[in-house]
């Protein structure tokens, strides 16, 4: 059993994989380039992209679907508020299988994206409830 499998009743739970830099001054462009490419490296997948992502509201937006999944990863500058403001992009994996449950795939893209060391990282459930996070949220 994975940790994200008691917050997701039922196969289709929602989750969202907040994700923002761990070493690195905050670059919306650069961020969302390497976070679209790690990301589908982890998920096998390739996003459709037209203008680089670029969205009319200055942020970057990748989607992604089939029969399987579909992920959206949004990319905007960071709000205001701790932690949220450590973690400005998000990542929505949702599953469209009878098989495999929305938790698996956010656990898997979770883990994914933690094991490069590179990312602050809080998956919220989805009533905004933390599931996991890789560094100190304190009372979120």
């Amino acid at each position: 059993m994975g940790r994200f499998e008691d917050h997701g009743i039922g196969l289709k739970a929602d989750f969202d994989v907040r994700v923002g830099p761990a070493h690195s001054t905050w670059k919306c462009q650069e961020f969302a380039s390497q976070l679209r490419t790690n990301v589908e490296h982890i998920m096998g997948i390739t996003f459709h992209v037209v203008n680089e992502g670029r969205d009319p509201t200055g942020g970057y937006r990748f989607w992604f679907a089939n029969d399987d999944l579909s992920i959206q990863v949004i990319v905007d500058d960071p709000e205001e508020g701790w932690p949220l403001e450590k973690v400005p992009a998000y990542a929505i994996p949702i599953s469209r299988s009878e098989d495999v449950g929305t938790w698996e795939i956010a656990e898997k893209l979770y883990n994914g994206l933690d094991a490069l060391g590179t990312y602050l990282l809080i998956a919220l459930e989805s009533h905004g409830s933390p599931v996991a996070s890789n560094f100190e949220i304190g009372d979120y």
